[in-house]
């Protein structure tokens, strides 16, 4: 029943989470947060709230990580991603919001943190489904970037102009 409903890789392609994640602000990684718990939750019958482990994803990040390493590992492949440097590096750069301009810009980088995470995962769901393609950008998707990208751009010269 499951193998029917998937048409399409679990990939994500890091420029995709990239966009998304800088078109959303940020909040594009709660949202995989919350979508990588769920799949945990369902995949290995868990007792958590993906809700709560989202909008408390700091004090949780470091066992979602983990999850993903044990996951990985078990299948033969090598993970050597520095889960604490990476949970360390995105709320410190998420701290930079609270700054002066432009260093709040600064926190539209914090999609860096989980690019060793995307890519270790992106071999594993290549590899375990290969059939599958890509699921590509749907119309909802290209207007919500492209809005969101416009917005930052926005904000990006307005950081900038001279007053």
């Amino acid at each position: 029943m499951n193998e029917n409903k998937q048409n399409y890789s679990r990939v994500l392609s890091v420029w995709k989470f990239a966009l998304f994640s800088i078109a959303s602000m940020g909040f594009y990684e709660f949202y995989w947060n919350y979508k990588s718990w769920k799949f945990f939750k369902e995949k290995d019958n868990l007792d958590v709230s993906p809700f709560w482990r989202t909008l408390l994803m700091p004090l949780f990040m470091s066992s979602l990580f983990d999850r993903f390493s044990d996951m990985l590992k078990k299948e033969g492949h090598r993970v050597n991603y520095p889960t604490a440097i990476l949970i360390i590096f995105w709320i410190w750069i998420n701290t930079t919001s609270i700054w002066k301009e432009p260093i709040w810009l600064l926190a539209h980088l914090s999609f860096l943190s989980f690019i060793p995470i995307l890519n270790s995962l992106n071999v594993y769901w290549k590899e375990k489904s290969p059939e599958l393609s890509e699921k590509s950008l749907t119309i909802k998707e290209i207007i919500f970037l492209s809005v969101g990208i416009l917005v930052f751009l926005i904000a990006l010269t307005s950081s900038f102009s001279l007053d």
